[in-house]
C-alpha cells in the first residue's frame, strides 16, 4: 500500500520507540484516508479499526460450540439433558445469526475525521469534537506494560487543548491525564487502521497550516495523506 511505504519515511517520536532505538509499532494497519461526511460536514477520515469483525468471529465460534454440545446432548442424554441439549441449541442458532449479521452488515466509517472546523473522534460515545482553535498540540506518548525498562510498550496520541473549549468524557480524560494534566483525550493507536506516523503527521500538518484546512472538505486532503506529503510548515 502506498501509504505504508511513504510512512517509512516519516520521522518517528522517541515515546514511539522500543528501547533499543526502533519504532514501536501499533499493530498491522490496513486502512486508507477517504473523505467521508462528519454530521454533514466533509472531512478527512483516518480510520479505526473495525471492531465488529472480531466480536462476529466470536459469536459465531461460540454459536458452533454451543450447537455441537447441544447435539451431542441431544443425542446421548434423555429427558432434562434432550432440554437442555434444545435450549443450548437455540442459543447457539441466536449467537450464529448474530455474528453472520455483524460480518455481512456495511461497517460504519468511523476514526479520527478531520474537518475544516473540528477533529472528531467519532468512535466514542459520546462523541469528541474538538475546534482546531482550542487544539495547542498532537503529542505522542506511551503506556509501559510492566515494571521492567524493556516491557513492552502502548503506543498513545494525546490531545492538548483549552479544556473550556471541550467537551470529553470523563473516562476519557482519566486515561488522559495519566500522561500529562493538560490532554484532554489519549487515543490508543492500536485502535487506528493507520499506519501511527501518518496519523500523527497528518494531524501535526493540519494544526500547524491552518491555510490547508480547507482541503480537508475533499480529496487534495486524501491525495497529501497518500503521498505523504505531512511534514513541515508550507
Amino acid at each position: 500500500m502506498v501509504i505504508m511505504d511513504r510512512a517509512e519515511t516519516l520521522p518517528c517520536p522517541q515515546p514511539w520507540r522500543r528501547a533499543d532505538g526502533t519504532p514501536n509499532p501499533a499493530g498491522s494497519p490496513a486502512g486508507d484516508a477517504l473523505t467521508v461526511a462528519a454530521d454533514g460536514s466533509p472531512g478527512l477520515l483516518l480510520p479505526s479499526r473495525p471492531a465488529t469483525i472480531a466480536a462476529a468471529v466470536v459469536l459465531i465460534v461460540a454459536g458452533l460450540v454451543l450447537g455441537g454440545s447441544a447435539a451431542l446432548l441431544i443425542v446421548n442424554g434423555g429427558g432434562l439433558a434432550a432440554t437442555a441439549g434444545v435450549v443450548l441449541a437455540l442459543l447457539g442458532l441466536l449467537l450464529l445469526a448474530a455474528g453472520v449479521f455483524a460480518l455481512t452488515r456495511k461497517q460504519r466509517e468511523v476514526g479520527i475525521v478531520l474537518t475544516p472546523d473540528h477533529v472528531v473522534l467519532n468512535w466514542v460515545r459520546p462523541e469528541v469534537r474538538l475546534p482546531w482553535e482550542a487544539i495547542t498540540e498532537f503529542r505522542p506518548v506511551s503506556l509501559r506494560l510492566g515494571r521492567s525498562g524493556n516491557a513492552n510498550r502502548q503506543n498513545y496520541l494525546g490531545v492538548a487543548a483549552h479544556h473550556h473549549h471541550v467537551e470529553v468524557d470523563s473516562r476519557m480524560r482519566k486515561v488522559a491525564v495519566r500522561f500529562g494534566p493538560d490532554l484532554v483525550c489519549a487515543v490508543p493507536m492500536r485502535t487506528v487502521d493507520l499506519d501511527q506516523l501518518v496519523v500523527l503527521h497528518t494531524l501535526r500538518f493540519y494544526l500547524d497550516n491552518p491555510g490547508h484546512r480547507a482541503e480537508l472538505a475533499g480529496g487534495d486532503a486524501v491525495a497529501r495523506v497518500r503521498e505523504g506529503r505531512v511534514t513541515g510548515r508550507r
